[in-house]
């Protein structure tokens, strides 16, 4: 272990939502962002924030505009602290980009560390309804945008690299460049298969049978990535980082991933 990474997880405190919210509003001025509050979790708001460049009215297919989410699970903090380092470096970057920034879903989860939100609601299967507070303020603020790229930032508990899951209209290799430039970090997870699923080299690209996954793997229930692929995004990516890994790794493994995704897709 560095001196690097045995100061930063000694310090650092995961669950952390004032400081990580703290963090994102100096950035606010820098950075051009607008703040929008979609809906409270017992107290804990759960925010978006947009570029002057994030236009409203672009269309699926003829877009430039950019999706970055993390934190819908709440015990999956390395999504939320890498989006957030990725736009503390990329600062100037992020300022030029036209982009909807969702930067802790489920506060509430990220707080006690627990995976649903505080109604003990998966967030992440809910995309589709309106009656939840934090979905119909989504709706508000992303509207009918469509987006050249949308990024998903997970965790999961059995993982023992990282990997991906690929919707894509774009380049054929999108995924496989994010992972390639990445995968110094932490590598591939190495199994041919994850929660039921067959994955090559930590990839597993999906595409025509979504409403199939929905009704017989999902109970009916769209997760952020599916919904935003079929209603709005070019490209949905799903990034996982394996949870029993250290905390400085897997952030650093977020943020270069989100950096090595926009790459891949020509953005910027």
């Amino acid at each position: 272990m560095t001196e690097e990474e045995q100061r930063y997880l000694v310090e650092h405190d995961a669950h952390d939502f004032g400081a990580l919210l703290d963090r994102w509003r100096v950035l606010m001025r820098p950075c051009c962002l607008s703040e929008h509050t979609l809906s409270d979790q017992q107290g804990h708001p759960v925010v978006a924030y947009v570029t002057e460049r994030f236009d409203r009215t672009a269309r699926r297919g003829a877009s430039e505009n950019v999706y970055l989410c993390a934190g819908v699970h709440g015990d999956e903090p390395a999504g939320v602290w890498g989006l957030l380092e990725w736009a503390e470096t990329h600062a100037e970057r992020l300022r030029g980009l036209p982009a909807a920034i969702f930067p802790c879903f489920n506060p509430w989860g990220l707080i006690h560390n627990r995976r649903h939100d505080e109604a003990d609601r998966d967030l992440n299967r809910l995309f589709h309804l309106d009656e939840v507070p934090a979905i119909r303020g989504w709706r508000e603020v992303v509207g009918d945008a469509g987006f050249r790229l949308a990024l998903h930032l997970h965790e999961d508990y059995d993982a023992r690299g990282i990997y991906l899951y690929e919707l894509s209209e774009l380049s054929a290799d999108i995924g496989e460049r994010s992972l390639a430039a990445t995968e110094a970090i932490i590598p591939r997870e190495p199994r041919p298969e994850v929660d039921g699923s067959p994955f090559e080299n930590g990839l597993l690209r999906r595409g025509d049978d979504l409403e199939r996954v929905v009704s017989e793997e999902l109970g009916g229930g769209y997760p952020e990535a599916i919904w935003m692929y079929l209603k709005h995004a070019q490209a949905a990516l799903t990034f996982e980082t394996p949870s029993e890994y250290s905390l400085w790794r897997r952030v650093r493994a977020q943020s270069r991933f989100i950096e090595a995704a926009l790459a891949a897709a020509e953005i910027g």
